[in-house]
């Protein structure tokens, strides 16, 4: 009997214990339960966030694919261009050797031109000046008139009605052959702005370069030279002009342009004495170590 008590009194005794640890077993669960649907939620935020990164990653994929199309494309037309640029330049030259030989054709015609109309009367300079007639006893001597041409520019003269072109260029060549400079570019401005079709209005301008050369005013120089060959491209001074041309830039000391103007003339008109000229002058702007580079 006291045993049978002491049993069931142990069994109350237990019956608390046995309760608490299933409330604590209960509440394990709980958080267990718990902690798996807070995991569940942050693996479908992470499934969330790893779809739109891969959506982003196509888009990128796509891009970069445009991408290298376009730069494909491109690389397509600078070959493209590369190999039109190489077609073009034959093309160029061919072009280039058919003007030059419109340029020649052009000169042979000029020059027969010429010879129909017959050459052009050049400036008569006289070596002597005819004597003078003594006068008879008793009679005065004259004093000679000498024609003088009107300055250039100057309005309060009358038009050149009593000089004929000839006498107009004749004397402003002699006043350029006696060195007065001035007065010759005087009387050659007025010949080429009085008889503009006149044939020796390019030799009027390359003379009022040569002028200005001889006063060593070199920028004017090339100022009418530059006109000359502008204007007057078939003339037959051209090669002069070229070769007056590079001097006067040598001496202003623009050497690469002096050369090139020169390097030009021998091109263009290699069998001209103005080429050996400029041949020699070419020797003396490059130094002989330059030459041999």
């Amino acid at each position: 009997m006291k045993k049978r008590l002491l049993g069931t009194a142990v069994v109350f005794l237990l019956l608390p214990l046995l309760a608490a640890g299933q409330d604590k077993s209960k509440k394990a669960y709980e958080l267990i339960y718990e902690d798996i649907q807070v995991l569940k939620k942050q693996l479908m935020a992470l499934e969330a966030r790893l779809a739109k990164d891969s959506a982003d990653i196509q888009s990128l994929s796509e891009q970069v694919r445009q991408l290298q199309n376009q730069v494909k494309t491109i690389q397509q037309v600078q070959t493209d261009l590369q190999e039109g640029i190489k077609s073009i330049s034959p093309q160029y030259q061919v072009l280039l050797d058919k003007v030059d030989q419109v340029n020649q054709i052009l000169a042979r015609i000029s020059e027969d031109l010429l010879i129909l109309k017959g050459p052009p009367s050049q400036p008569s300079i006289p070596a002597e000046a005819p004597k003078e007639s003594r006068p008879t006893p008793g009679e005065k001597k004259q004093p000679e008139q000498k024609k003088e041409l009107p300055k250039a520019g100057d309005q309060a003269v009358a038009p050149l009605s009593s000089l004929s072109p000839q006498d107009v260029y004749n004397t402003a060549y002699a006043d350029y052959l006696q060195g007065n400079f001035d007065l010759a570019i005087d009387g050659f401005k007025i010949y080429r702005d009085n008889f503009p079709e006149s044939p020796l209005a390019d030799n009027a301008l390359f003379w009022i370069g040569e002028c200005y050369f001889s006063q060593k005013k070199f920028e004017a120089a090339i100022e009418q030279l530059n006109d000359l060959i502008l204007n007057y491209p078939q003339s037959d001074k051209i090669a002069a002009t070229y070769l007056k041309k590079g001097l006067a830039l040598a001496e202003l000391g623009r050497k690469e342009e002096a050369l090139m103007v020169l390097k030009l003339l021998l091109g263009k008109y290699p069998l001209e004495e103005e080429a050996r000229i400029a041949q020699a002058k070419i020797k003396d702007l490059v130094p002989k170590d330059e030459r041999r580079q």
